[in-house]
């Protein structure tokens, strides 16, 4: 199998978390987004929405980052990530969904605009998209801090994909525009799951540990 990633790309670090998770053998691609790698050709005939993570494995193309760590949970036969029972199985799909709809996409949005933008050389924040993923964020905030009341883990007691999925931002906490002070749950839930190996190994600084094109 071959995934193709960018460096940075926080959306491919959850999945190549999941890779370390299951010691999976998985080559990885890396692509310059900033040369505009992702808009050629030969790699819009993978994935054409020009984006990353994109899973090769022989003839079967998927991209969509929870899709692919579903995929390869269940290719490994791994069943604490992504649990068979099925109630178990839709809560933890439950969390991938409103990560990936609601907080991620808020967090996700600040983190582009108020810090990337300026690593990437892009241009200023956009006001009214920093406007609105703070609204955001602080609708959703609340809702992860109060279902993290007396939990370690979003579903069950071990990590699983949800857990992996919700990681994908928590790096940003100190550096967006945005007071998380309050939310002692959140917090105490995000400082206890990123302490997990395969996350601290997916960081971009340890990416070379996993098997590099």
């Amino acid at each position: 199998m071959k995934l193709h990633t960018a460096p940075g790309a926080a959306s491919a670090r959850k999945v190549q978390a999941v890779i370390l998770h299951l010691k999976l053998d998985v080559q990885v691609q890396n692509h310059d987004f900033a040369k505009g790698e992702l808009r050629a050709p030969e790699y819009l005939a993978l994935n054409p929405n020009g984006s990353v993570p994109s899973l090769v494995d022989g003839d079967f193309v998927l991209w969509e980052s929870n899709a692919i760590m579903q995929y390869l949970a269940d290719k490994a036969g791994d069943e604490l990530l992504f649990p068979r029972d099925l109630r178990t199985r839709a809560d933890v799909v439950r969390w991938q969904c409103w990560e990936l709809t609601h907080f991620n996409k808020a967090f996700g949005t600040l983190a582009f605009e108020t810090v990337a933008k300026a690593r990437l050389n892009f241009g200023p924040p956009d006001p009214r998209r920093v406007e609105v993923a703070e609204a955001d964020l602080a609708r959703y905030a609340p809702v992860l801090d109060a279902h993290m009341a007396h939990r370690e883990y979003l579903v069950g007691r071990n990590i699983t994909l949800a857990d992996y999925s919700m990681l994908q931002f928590e790096g940003y906490r100190t550096l967006v525009p945005f007071d998380f002070s309050d939310y002692r749950n959140l917090n105490a839930y995000f400082d206890h799951v990123s302490k997990a190996d395969a996350w601290q190994r997916s960081a971009p600084a340890g990416a070379g540990k996993a098997k590099a094109a």
